[in-house]
């Protein structure tokens, strides 16, 4: 009798397990990717409540 296929091994991941470390240690760090800094950075250019108030209007089928 064979084995069932998911008894089966699988090809060696040492490649997939250095690429997770990198990561868990690079993860250590308390600085994020500068790209996130700057999205997060940004100025805001519209309140919460003028955009509610636009999506309202368009819902309402007032376009112009």
């Amino acid at each position: 009798m064979t084995k069932h296929l998911a008894d089966h091994r699988s090809a060696p991941d040492m490649a997939r397990k250095k690429h997770f470390w990198a990561l868990v240690r690079r993860g250590n760090q308390d600085t994020p990717h500068p790209t996130i800094r700057t999205l997060n950075q940004r100025p805001k250019n519209h309140s919460d409540g003028q955009r509610v108030q636009h999506f309202l209007r368009i819902d309402r089928g007032v376009t112009a």
